[in-house]
């Protein structure tokens, strides 16, 4: 049997959108993709008990009334409907302890599920010197590296305490509240990875490693590999029950 990971997408208009890296990534990693439109707030409880694991994937802002704030200028666009749909999905894959890979918007999507906060815009908010965190270069050039912090998961995934990464977002985590760790920040300070201490395995990254897999970037898919295997370890404990 092979894990069925749920996967979010884009919305606008007219359509539902998701990078075909995503749904290759998990095809490659021996899973069966899902793709998870808004507006199934309802169905939640019976879409996550089919699920062997959750993507949160890459896209726009958040609205920041999700953490008690008012929208700045430089506040990008916000589409509350998939704020909705994600954030009960990972309230509800949480409550089943399955596994959660946050990308890049799904990274900050966790922080928010877990009471944390994000910086709307970190040109304007963080007054310190910054790295260009919204690169002007292909999806699959490692722009900038991310520093990881020992004992961790992402350490045990890396090998190595300095990564090279893809980068693409003008927002990021600001407050973070347990059970989730930092496991990973730019040079800059910006956090750049995130997990849980309390579940089996629920792992965020600022970057995007779908689009690095193709590049043959190792760590990218050692990430997805882990991903994968934790899915396949939740799977078999659910069936022996």
């Amino acid at each position: 049997m092979k894990p069925v990971i749920g996967i979010t997408s884009n919305i606008d208009s007219t359509a539902h959108t998701l990078q075909n890296t995503y749904t290759q990534a998990v095809i490659a990693g021996g899973g069966i993709p899902l793709i998870i439109p808004t507006g199934v707030e309802r169905d939640v409880q019976h879409i996550t008990t089919l699920l062997d694991g959750l993507v949160i994937s890459g896209g726009g802002d958040i609205a920041p009334q999700l953490f008690d704030e008012e929208p700045i200028p430089k506040l990008g666009n916000v589409t509350p409907e998939r704020d909705s749909i994600e954030l009960e999905l990972v309230k509800h894959m949480l409550s089943l302890d399955k596994p959660i890979l946050g990308i890049c918007r799904g990274h900050q999507v966790l922080n928010v599920a877990f009471g944390g906060t994000i910086y709307q815009d970190i040109t304007s908010q963080i007054t310190n010197p910054i790295l260009q965190h919204d690169q002007k270069a292909k999806r699959e050039h490692q722009s900038h590296t991310v520093h990881i912090e020992k004992g961790t998961i992402l350490a045990s995934i890396a090998t190595s305490d300095k990564i090279r990464v893809n980068s693409f977002h003008h927002q990021a985590l600001k407050d973070i509240h347990a059970p989730l760790i930092i496991s990973g920040k730019a040079s800059d300070g910006i956090v750049e990875a995130v997990e849980s201490t309390v579940h089996h395995f629920v792992v965020g990254v600022q970057w995007h490693p779908e689009a690095l897999i193709t590049n043959e970037d190792q760590v990218s898919r050692r990430l997805f590999e882990a991903f994968m295997k934790a899915c396949g370890e939740r799977m078999a404990t659910v069936e022996s029950h």
